[in-house]
C-alpha cells in the first residue's frame, strides 16, 4: 500500500515505499496530462516559442481550449467525489482511490474528442519540442507529488473520514493546470534553448562573413516578403546559383538552418526577414550583413506587438541602417517606403507601378485576367513586354522590386523578361486552382489590409458568382475592428456571398457588409473551414470563383 490511509504522523509519510508510490502516481499523471496537452503544445510552437505571446493567448476571454480543459477538471472532480461518496459505506483504504477510474475515463473521452478534430497546422516534433515534452512531464510529476503529499499532510493534521475519502480528488484539478505547467516548463528550458539558438546563430554569422564572394540580399516589409523572395530567386537563377530561406523561415534560427545547408557553390543568398518587435530586423541584418536591401511596404500588420505604426517603420528601416554597404530598393507603391527612400543616405532606387514617383524600375500597360498578368517593363530607358502567371497588380509591383535587384546585379532586360515568364504561382498567395468547375483563389497564407485589397481587385477580374471565405484579419492591435469593418465594406462591392469563419473578427466583417446594404441572407456564419467548404459545395456552381482569404492557424481559434 503506497497511498496511505492509516499513517497517523507526518513523519510516516517519508517512507521510501510511500514516496516511490507518490512518484509513480505522478509519472502516470504526467503521461495522462501529456495526452491532453497537444493543443497547448501546438500553440506554443505557433507562437514561435514566445512565452509572452503564448501567455497572452492563454488568458484570452474567448479561449475555448482552456474553457474545455477547465470543464474537464470540474467534471472529473464531481465524478470522483460522487463515486467515492457512493462507496463511503465500505471501510477500506482502496475506496479513496476509486474516483481515479472516473478521472481516467474523462481524460480518455477528452483525448478521443480532441484527436478527431482537424488541425490546421500540425505539431512538428522537433528536438526543441522533445526537450519541452520531457521537462513538461517532469514538472507534472513534481506538481502531482506535491499535491499528493500536501493532501495527505492535511488528512493527518485534520483527521476525519471526509478528508480521508476525498483527499485524492485534488489530482482532478491537474488538467486545468496543464497550460500553466507547460508555461513553467517553457521558462525552465528557455536559458538552454537560447544558448542553443545563439550557438547556431554565431556559426551562421561567421560562415556568412567568411563568404566574402557571396552576394547577400535582405528582404523585409509588412507584406510581400515571401512573394518578392520567390520571384527574385527565379529571376536571379538566370545568371547565378541562388540559395534562399525556404517558406517563411525569417527568424535568426530559420536563417541559420538555411545557411547550415550551404554546399559552398552558392553565389547569391536571399534572406527573408520577419519582425514582431523593434530590434528584430537589426539582429537579422547583423547575422546576414546584406549587400542589397529590399523593403516591400509598411502597413499596420503586427501592430498588436509593435503597439504603434512608427515602431513598424523604425524596425523595417533597421535593414537599411545596419546594412554595411550596397544598395537599397524601396517600393514606390507604399507611402512609408517612399518616405524611407527620401531620407535614405545610401545608394537607393524606387521600383513599382506608381509612375508618379518616377521609379527607376516600373511597369505600365498592366492587363490582369484570370489567366495571369501582362505588362510593359521599364528599366530606366529600356523596355520589354512581359507576361506572368501571377495574378494582380500587386504582383507586378513585387516583380518590379525583384527586377530592381536583378538590374543592380547585372542581368539584362532580355534575361529578366525571359525569367518573368517562368515564375510559377506562389503557394497560398493568390494561387489559382481549378477544382470541380470552380475557380479557387487560394490566398490563405496570411492577410493584411493591403493584401486584402489586392485580392479583391483580382476577384473583380473573374466572371460568374464570387464567393469569399474568410475569418478576417488578425494582429492589427487596436485597429483590428476598424480594418475588419472596412474589409466587410470592400467585400460588399464585389462578393455574391460571404462565408465568415469564427466569431470575433467575423462579426465586424458582417457589420461592414450590412452597413453597405449587403443581403444578410448571403452571409453565412460558420465555426470551421470544413463547414465553409460544405456551404460552398452547396451554393457555388460551375464557372463561379471562390476566394479563400486568410486561414488562421489554430492559436486564433
Amino acid at each position: 500500500m503506497f497511498l496511505p490511509l492509516n499513517i497517523d504522523s507526518i513523519s510516516g509519510l517519508f517512507n521510501s515505499n510511500i514516496i516511490l508510490g507518490f512518484l509513480l502516481v505522478g509519472l502516470l499523471n504526467g503521461v495522462l496530462m501529456l495526452s491532453i496537452s497537444y493543443k497547448f503544445l501546438q500553440v506554443v510552437q505557433q507562437c514561435g516559442y514566445n512565452g509572452k505571446e503564448y501567455a497572452k493567448w492563454l488568458i484570452r476571454k474567448d479561449n475555448a481550449n482552456f474553457n474545455g480543459i477547465m470543464m474537464l477538471s470540474l467534471l472529473s472532480v464531481l465524478g470522483f467525489m460522487l463515486i467515492n461518496m457512493a462507496l463511503s459505506f465500505i471501510n477500506d483504504y482502496w475506496v479513496s482511490y476509486t474516483g481515479f477510474a472516473v478521472y481516467v475515463l474523462f481524460l480518455i473521452f477528452y483525448f478521443i474528442n480532441e484527436f478527431k478534430k482537424k488541425e490546421k497546422v500540425p505539431l512538428v516534433v522537433t528536438k526543441r519540442m522533445i526537450r519541452l515534452l520531457i521537462t513538461f512531464i517532469l514538472v507534472v510529476i513534481i506538481f502531482s507529488f506535491i499535491l499528493i503529499m500536501g493532501v495527505n499532510v492535511l488528512a493527518i493534521v485534520f483527521k476525519g473520514a471526509l478528508i480521508a475519502n476525498f483527499r485524492y480528488a485534488v489530482i482532478c484539478f491537474c488538467p486545468m493546470c496543464v497550460p500553466y505547467l507547460l508555461l513553467v516548463a517553457f521558462y525552465i528550458n528557455l536559458p538552454l534553448e537560447n544558448a542553443i539558438i545563439n550557438k547556431y546563430v554565431k556559426k551562421c554569422t561567421l560562415k556568412l562573413k567568411e563568404r566574402e564572394d557571396l552576394i547577400k540580399i535582405g528582404i523585409t516589409g509588412s507584406y510581400g516578403k515571401t512573394s518578392v523572395k520567390e520571384i527574385l530567386k527565379v529571376i536571379l537563377s538566370e545568371k547565378y546559383k541562388v540559395s534562399a530561406t525556404p517558406l517563411s523561415y525569417n527568424t535568426p534560427l530559420g536563417i541559420s538552418k538555411t545557411v547550415k545547408r550551404f554546399d559552398g557553390t552558392e553565389e547569391v543568398f536571399i534572406a527573408e526577414m520577419g519582425a514582431r518587435r523593434v530590434g528584430d530586423i537589426k539582429k537579422l541584418t547583423e547575422i546576414v550583413s546584406p549587400n542589397i536591401a529590399v523593403i516591400t511596404g509598411v502597413v499596420c500588420q503586427h501592430l498588436e506587438t509593435f503597439n504603434k505604426i512608427e515602431n513598424i517603420k523604425k524596425t523595417k528601416y533597421e535593414l537599411i541602417e545596419h546594412m554595411v554597404d550596397g544598395k537599397a530598393i524601396f517600393s514606390c507603391d507604399n507611402l512609408a517606403t517612399r518616405e524611407m527612400f527620401k531620407k535614405c543616405k545610401k545608394p537607393s532606387v524606387l521600383a513599382g507601378i506608381n509612375t508618379k514617383s518616377k521609379p527607376h524600375v516600373y511597369a505600365t500597360d498592366i492587363v490582369v485576367s484570370e489567366n495571369g498578368t501582362a505588362f510593359t517593363l521599364h528599366i530606366g530607358e529600356n523596355t520589354a513586354s512581359c507576361s506572368t502567371m501571377l495574378l494582380g497588380k500587386h504582383n507586378v509591383s513585387n516583380i518590379c522590386l525583384a527586377v530592381a535587384v536583378a538590374d543592380t546585379l547585372g542581368l539584362t532586360i532580355s534575361e529578366i523578361s525571359s525569367a518573368i515568364s517562368r515564375i510559377q504561382p506562389i503557394k497560398h498567395r493568390l494561387e489559382l486552382i481549378k477544382s470541380n468547375g470552380l475557380y479557387v483563389l487560394d490566398d490563405s497564407y496570411n492577410a493584411n489590409p493591403e493584401g486584402v485589397k489586392s485580392a479583391i481587385d483580382v476577384l473583380k477580374t473573374f466572371k460568374g458568382n464570387k464567393y469569399v471565405v474568410t475569418p478576417g484579419i488578425v494582429e492589427l492591435g487596436f485597429l483590428e475592428n476598424e480594418k475588419n469593418l472596412e474589409f466587410g465594406k470592400l467585400l460588399s462591392k464585389v462578393a455574391t456571398g460571404v462565408i465568415l469563419v469564427g466569431r470575433a473578427r467575423a462579426l465586424k466583417i458582417r457589420e461592414g457588409l450590412l452597413e453597405s446594404g449587403f443581403n444578410a441572407d448571403n452571409i453565412y456564419m460558420v465555426s470551421s473551414l470544413d463547414e465553409a467548404k460544405k456551404i460552398i459545395s452547396e451554393i457555388a456552381k460551375e464557372g463561379d470563383v471562390v476566394l479563400f482569404e486568410n486561414d488562421l492557424p489554430d492559436k486564433y481559434l
